[in-house]
């Protein structure tokens, strides 16, 4: 055909004589010739979605099933793409949609079945489970003793499928370089009673494994898979082999490696990765166990189930640490010509397997609060998760755009061992775990992006595989049975057998043979008879022949017509693409004479852009100049701002200093001038008394309100409490001066501002306080005293005084400004009212200081005292004015 026919097109492709320029560059490399695209076949990766059951009833799902095909992504209130402000439901297309009440049988016929009957076939698989940590993918491969996963089913339907057409153990033996040798029946006896002699592999397939297991797998409590996959080649022999490895921290082991029983024990060494002449990855020197039953193989895996790498997490507690991949190999080879011996010849021996692969959980730190060794698994799952990601996205691209990007398979362990996988030397299906909980949102969102991307890549579907002709019939062993059970049931009758042989190879006679004839006169008419019969059935056999050879030439003839036409037919095509091969080869021609004047300009081009390039570093090296010197600058202005800031915090400090000392100053002269007017009004009212001033200094002043009012208190005399009382009124009587502020009342432009409790006691009094343009308020913030122009402040409290009676206070003072900007208040007076009942009798109890009497006709003059009386309310009320 054309497609095979060698194009010689670098011949066409000579260099071609480019102008000098003075530019030195390396020739151009001859293009590679394109040949004929060939319709190649290509099978999608097949992407399932299985949805675990949700733990509780009332628990929140982001995941739900919309058809068979779709899931529906909602995201929750908490997740990181609702708080980014791009949170929305999302759907996703999938080859099938398992809900949570999908059952085991059903997601193994849909998912794991056909490539069981592929592998069997002679064709590799792969099946691996993906999703995040506690999505249910251990469960979906293992599954439990009485409904089993993937893995155990698969074994259950292979071992029905070959059940009748296995051989005996050690026929085929490894090669240890990833391929199977077969010898004779009397070699593998020897190497069966060699094992069966050896106590360290005889205590390993008996005893060793089901100890290993610990009594953790109930095998009584299984129920097999009973189904099986028909149309089987039963002129086949099978053997199956298992192998058991695992990838953690991007280190494969084998958990079918035999340690020893005694001495230091060193743990399970790593393996490495090998091609074998096929150009297929395998893991060197790795255990394969030839296995005869599906119990056989559970003991193997439950071995290697005991060595995997699991840990406990904050969200799993037996969460998988490490990649587990289970390996069925399936070796298969003819039988002989007579159906009863196994072709033992390496080119007869077809190999086919397949991996189901266990794929550790996708996890966070932040959820898991992983510690140690957790971080450092965590971190290894992940880049390798990753490193798939990128394999996939890498083999979408160049199926998408045609590209030639490079896949990373070197990059992990894992896309290494599965790199002839994704090449086209299998079939590959995926199961997406998915836990509909609303808390692994953020994890499932980068899942079912890569489950998509998946199911956007398909795989070259490889080259069929193709068994040599041997030249054998088909029905060899059936023919052989039927042979076998004939010569049993002679056997049974006591006929003799010993002679008895069959050659099932195909014979091709015009009639049975001759029969043997003695002649003799007496017997001339039966031998004759005999004779015709048989040359009639020789004539009638020849007659068939003849027929069926006429037959058998029309066909031929018709065939040789029918390739005759199609040769025609295939010639005119020929001819016709080898025109537009001629015309394309023009177009070619003329098309690289315009990409050398491309390639020209391109050059041209590209030296003004190395121009603009150097221009461009040349101008931000002078920008980072002016930016540091920037910065400089910025750092030498706050250093100076530094410098005048403390340099201000002195000169505040010095001046606050002077003016305290000013004012104490101020202080000290105006009580002592206020001192000289009280001498002179003493002695002006009583000339015979003389009073003493003691100095006193600036320290004392804050403290001679108390101490007056606590000696007035303990004085027990009530004359001279009162004589003390009108000299404490004619002492502070007098208004205190502040030198620093004076404000105008000329315009009556004071404002109040009443602080008064929360819940206040009306006093129900006929005299109330007098407080114009006022503003009440019941709890004193900062700005109150400096807004809305307030000069005087008054402060409410209420009481009860010891006869149980109510008490009121007015502290009165005046708001000033200080230097600071703020304001503060100066106590000028209290009004101290009191309420009591005139009729009730007095306590016969006296406080410890004493409460006095007070003659109010003696000091009536001298200090203003109002006394109020109500027949009918019978309440005395007194209002009492003094000065601090």
């Amino acid at each position: 055909s054309f497609s095979k026919t060698p194009l010689l097109l670098p011949s066409l492709f000579s260099p071609i004589m480019k102008p000098e320029t003075p530019q030195v560059r390396k020739p151009r490399p001859t293009p590679k010739p394109k040949t004929v695209e060939r319709n190649v076949e290509q099978d999608p990766v097949e992407v399932y979605c299985r949805i675990r059951p949700s733990d509780s009833p009332d628990q929140e799902d982001c995941v739900t099933v919309v058809d068979p095909c779709t899931v529906k992504l909602t995201p929750p209130v908490n997740c990181f793409a609702f708080r980014n402000g791009s949170a929305k439901e999302q759907h996703y297309k999938f080859r099938r949609v398992f809900g949570p009440d999908t059952s085991q049988k059903e997601l193994f016929d849909c998912v794991a079945k056909p490539l069981i009957a592929d592998v069997l076939r002679g064709k590799n698989g792969l099946l691996f489970a993906y999703g995040v940590t506690g999505s249910g993918k251990t469960y979906t491969m293992q599954g439990a003793p009485q409904d089993g996963g993937i893995v155990r089913r698969t074994l259950d339907v292979i071992f029905n499928s070959i059940h009748d057409y296995q051989t005996k153990r050690c026929i085929f033996k490894p090669d240890r370089m990833n391929g199977f040798d077969g010898q004779c029946e009397s070699d593998a006896f020897s190497d069966r009673r060699r094992l069966d002699a050896n106590p360290t592999t005889r205590m390993t397939r008996s005893y060793k494994l089901r100890r290993d297991t610990g009594g953790s797998q109930d095998t009584s409590q299984r129920i097999p898979d009973t189904s099986r996959i028909e149309n089987i080649d039963d002129d086949n022999v099978f053997s199956i082999f298992v192998a058991y490895i695992e990838i953690y921290n991007n280190y494969i082991y084998d958990l079918l490696e035999e340690l020893p029983e005694t001495g230091p024990s060193r743990g399970l060494q790593t393996k490495i990765l090998r091609e074998d002449s096929q150009h297929n990855m395998y893991v060197h020197a790795c255990t394969e166990v030839e296995v005869k039953s599906p119990e056989d193989a559970l003991e193997v895996l439950y071995k290697g189930d005991k060595r995997r790498k699991i840990a406990y997490t904050r969200l799993n507690c037996e969460s998988s640490r490490s990649h587990s991949i289970f390996t069925i190999r399936v070796v298969q080879a003819p039988l002989d010509a007579q159906g009863e011996d196994v072709v033992t010849a390496k080119n007869a021996i077809t190999v086919s397997q397949l991996s189901l692969v266990d794929l550790a959980g996708s996890e966070r730190n932040t959820r898991t609060k992983a510690v140690g060794d957790r971080i450092k698994e965590a971190g290894n799952i992940n880049n390798s998760l990753m490193n798939l990601r990128a394999c996939i996205e890498a083999l979408r691209e160049n199926q998408m755009t045609g590209g030639v990007r490079k896949v990373p398979y070197r990059d992990s362990k894992l896309t290494h061992y599965f790199k002839n996988y994704f090449e086209g030397e299998g079939k590959v299906n995926m199961v997406v775990c998915v836990n509909p909980k609303a808390d692994d949102y953020d994890e499932t969102l980068p899942v079912m992006k890569f489950a998509e991307l998946a199911s956007e890549v398909n795989i070259q579907r490889g080259p069929q595989t193709v068994k040599q002709d041997l030249g054998l019939l088909p029905g060899r062993r059936r023919a052989n049975q039927l042979f076998k059970d004939v010569r049993r049931r002679l056997e049974t009758e006591g006929e003799n057998v010993k002679n008895l042989e069959v050659d099932l190879t195909p014979i091709y006679t015009l009639a049975p043979e001759w029969p043997s004839v003695v002649y003799t006169p007496e017997i001339m008419d039966d031998v004759v008879a005999k004779l015709k019969a048989y040359l009639l059935k020789r004539i009638n056999s020849r007659e068939k022949l003849k027929s069926d050879l006429q037959d058998k030439i029309f066909v031929v003839r018709s065939s040789v017509m029918e390739m005759e036409k199609e040769n025609i037919l295939m010639k005119k095509e020929i001819s016709d693409l080898r025109s537009q091969y001629s015309d394309a080869m023009a177009k070619v021609r003329s098309m690289e004479s315009m990409l050398l004047n491309a390639e020209s300009v391109n050059e041209s081009l590209q030296r003004k852009f190395n121009d603009y390039n150097y221009l461009v570093d040349e101008c931000n090296a002078v920008r980072e100049e002016l930016d540091m010197a920037k910065a400089q600058g910025q750092i030498e202005k706050q250093r100076m701002k530094a410098r005048l800031k403390t340099k201000l915090e002195q000169e505040r400090e010095k001046l606050k200093t002077g003016m305290i000392a000013k004012l104490s100053q101020q202080k000290s002269r105006i009580y002592q001038t206020q001192v000289r007017a009280l001498q002179e009004i003493l002695l002006d009212g009583n000339p015979s008394t003389q009073v003493s001033c003691p100095s006193v200094s600036d320290s004392d002043i804050s403290q001679i309100r108390p101490t007056t009012r606590s000696q007035n208190k303990s004085n027990s005399d009530p004359k001279l409490e009162a004589s003390n009382a009108i000299h404490t009124s004619d002492i502070f009587s007098s208004g205190v001066v502040n030198l620093r502020h004076r404000r105008s009342r000329s315009q009556g432009a004071e404002k109040w501002l009443d602080h008064r409790p929360v819940q206040e006691v009306p006093t129900g009094t006929v005299l109330q306080p007098a407080l114009p343009r006022r503003k009440s308020v019941t709890c004193l913030r900062s700005g109150d005293l400096t807004e809305g122009r307030v000069s005087r402040y008054c402060l409410t409290s209420q009481q009860q005084d010891s006869e149980g009676e109510l008490e009121t206070k007015l502290y009165k003072g005046d708001v000033l400004p200080t230097v600071g900007g703020g304001s503060q208040v100066v106590f000028q007076d209290v009004e101290i009212l009191r309420q009591c009942d005139p009729l009730a009798v007095p306590s016969r109890k006296r406080s410890s200081g004493g409460t006095p009497k007070v003659d109010v006709s003696t000091i009536q003059d001298r200090c203003a005292v109002g006394i109020q009386g109500h027949a009918a309310s019978r309440q005395f009320g007194l209002n009492k004015r003094s000065r601090f």
